[in-house]
């Protein structure tokens, strides 16, 4: 009898189990960072439970086969989850991104200048995420070929394989090239910039959670604004608490924040770069069929 009273009183407060969002401790999560730490999830009444992550591969595992119910994702992460599982996985809205958020780092006494220079040399890259994408796509509009030069390595190995020079170089997702510059490990020649992408980070939903917690995602994006309007106006408070989240050096961290935008919304400049990437991945094969962005967006 106590349990069942238990139950009712919990129905009729319309108490809820928290939102589970997978999150990578990387700059490129500073909007969900932010409204973690300056509780602006709790502001909007929505209790909040995360797990950290590495790469979007990771925040897509744990969304898709995890009890994650959100998760942040670099768009090319986001593409294939959406064109393999949507309507089951969705997108609920982008987190903003940065056209040169991705950089190509060297030794610091290596003689390359650009992506061209590292035809048939040894390239760490975390294959399936928004990097792996930018550097086929960057390829692709400079007519080179990398696909037998990269090699699937975790960021948090990268700067012990520079360092040893157990590869040539290293691209990846900011702060990656940051922290390898800072440490004086390595020197950044390029990003993967100027091939109409913005490389957008997404926020992914499944449609399950979606419909559980529809009284709060109107909060969710609320809290979410608040966030990125924070950063843009407080750049200086917002390195120190991603600083502190993501356990780099305040330097490094705002070095990195620089090579970013904040936004929320899907924009027609986001939806371009999502379609362009889109295209680029069915036409090498990396995706079984052409997902359509508008119908994947939770509504």
């Amino acid at each position: 009898m106590r349990f069942v009273l238990l139950v009712m009183t919990i129905v009729s407060l319309g108490w809820t189990k928290p939102l589970v969002i997978a999150l990578q401790d990387r700059v490129v999560d500073a909007v969900v960072i932010v409204a973690i730490e300056k509780k602006f999830f709790e502001e909007e009444g929505i209790e909040i439970a995360a797990k950290r992550f590495t790469s979007g591969p990771a925040t897509g595992e744990a969304l898709i086969f995890g009890d994650a119910d959100i998760a942040t994702m670099g768009d090319t992460a986001a593409l294939i989850a959406v064109a393999k599982y949507c309507p089951n996985i969705q997108i609920l809205t982008a987190l903003g991104g940065g056209e040169k958020r991705h950089g190509v780092v060297v030794p610091v006494d290596a003689s390359a200048q650009s992506l061209r220079d590292l035809e048939g040399k040894k390239i760490a890259v975390k294959k399936g995420t928004s990097t792996h994408g930018g550097v086929m796509l960057k390829a692709k509009a400079e007519g080179i070929t990398l696909d037998k030069e990269l090699m699937d390595l975790e960021p948090s190995l990268m700067a012990s394989a520079l360092a040893s020079k157990e590869v040539d170089a290293v691209i990846a997702s900011e702060p990656t090239p940051s922290v390898l510059v800072e440490k004086g490990i390595g020197k950044r020649i390029e990003s993967l910039d100027g091939v109409g992408n913005t490389y957008p980070l997404l926020l992914m939903v499944k449609a399950s959670s979606f419909k559980e917690h529809a009284s709060h995602m109107d909060g969710v994006l609320r809290a979410l604004e608040k966030a990125a309007k924070f950063i843009n106006e407080s750049p200086e408070e917002s390195a120190q608490i991603v600083s502190k989240f993501s356990k780099l050096s305040v330097g490094a961290t705002k070095e990195a924040m620089a090579y970013h935008f904040y936004r929320i919304g899907i924009d027609t400049t986001t939806k371009a770069s999502l379609v362009k990437m889109a295209e680029f991945l069915y036409d090498a094969h990396k995706l079984s069929h052409l997902p359509d962005v508008e119908k994947c967006t939770a509504h």
